[in-house]
């Protein structure tokens, strides 16, 4: 049985694109990843990446820090649509700034079942 992938409207400057979100480990570290895929005319196709992995600095296994290039769209995204909770702080990384999410992981498997569950096992969660 094929399950449906349940999508979401993102809104950013370029206009609204309905995606669905990927949940993966990033292979340098294990942090969590958010990968979005686009749903255009030409069906799907990779979109962005919410977050980035920077090693540096300490994480929980929940959170990550969100990719600088849409940041501002992104943090609007993450609130509307109750993915995490953004933490009061961001860090530097060469030249840009980054926020960190704690995200829920249970409202993240609504959206990439599997992927959640195979993050929480790779985690011991």
């Amino acid at each position: 049985m094929c399950e449906k992938t349940k999508k979401l409207r993102f809104k950013w400057e370029f206009g609204d694109e309905m995606v669905s979100l990927h949940v993966n480990q990033y292979a340098y570290g294990g942090r969590l990843h958010i990968g979005m895929i686009n749903y255009g005319e030409d069906g799907p196709e990779p979109f962005a990446d919410m977050t980035v992995n920077l090693p540096a600095y300490d994480l929980e296994d929940n959170e990550a820090f969100i990719n600088g290039d849409i940041s501002k769209d992104l943090l609007r995204f993450i609130r509307e649509n109750k993915l995490g909770k953004v933490l009061p702080y961001t860090v530097k990384s060469g030249y840009g700034r980054y926020a960190a999410v704690a995200f829920d992981l249970e409202k993240l498997a609504e959206y990439d079942p599997s992927g959640v569950a195979s993050f929480k096992e790779n985690c011991g969660l």
